[in-house]
């Protein structure tokens, strides 16, 4: 089921890259500098793999993938100046449509707006997300299995920021909500551009 997730997740959406990515002994740091919107992303975590797929990472044991996408891909007018909440549920209506389109399947998409530990303004994210063709139960109804996917998504100027990871067994629901709430906290703002070569000296002193 794993591997069905890393080879399915996001591919109906265009990402932009982590411009450099510096590991710590303790986390894994993604630094983004676009043009006036200049900041990293620290995610905690001890044991940090790559995936044959850009931005998802197994980091203790979780399947984690950071997402950035700006404004002008989900909103139609840009000059528009959204609130928080209106951004973000401009953002998941977005996907939701492409994936009820695409699948032709209620993804039972949930949001919840939220403050961080920190006071930011953030939105807790699932949808449930079919990885097989349904099947006919012998009652004659038809059952699809499901994946719930788990975001917590938050804006940074122009750009929504995002940080997901599927549930794969019950149990884990909240220890997978607790990590990406607590984790889009590692989101530090630069007035200039990032030095990358320097940050990564001062976080591995």
């Amino acid at each position: 089921m794993r591997q069905i997730f890393i080879i399915s997740l996001f591919f109906f959406c265009k990402m932009l890259s982590a411009q450099e990515l510096i590991g710590t002994p303790t986390s894994l740091i993604f630094v983004y500098n676009y043009p006036g919107n200049y900041f990293y992303l620290q995610l905690n975590g001890a044991d940090k793999r790559k995936t044959d797929n850009e931005n998802i990472f197994v980091i203790d044991n979780k399947v984690i993938q950071i997402k950035t996408l700006h404004k002008d891909k989900f909103i139609k007018n840009t000059n528009q100046d959204l609130a928080f909440q209106d951004f973000i549920k401009t953002y998941t209506n977005w996907e939701k449509n492409y994936l009820e389109e695409t699948f032709s399947f209620n993804i039972n998409s949930k949001i919840e707006f939220l403050k961080s530990s920190k006071g930011q303004d953030i939105a807790f994210w699932t949808y449930d997300m079919p990885l097989e063709k349904p099947k006919h139960s012998t009652d004659s109804t038809i059952t699809t299995p499901t994946q719930t996917q788990l975001f917590v998504l938050t804006r940074i100027k122009d750009y929504m920021v995002g940080i997901n990871s599927p549930l794969f067994e019950a149990e884990t629901f909240d220890p997978i909500k607790s990590y990406l709430i607590t984790n889009i906290d590692g989101i530090v703002e630069s007035k200039n551009e990032i030095d990358v070569e320097a940050l990564n000296k001062q976080m591995n002193k």
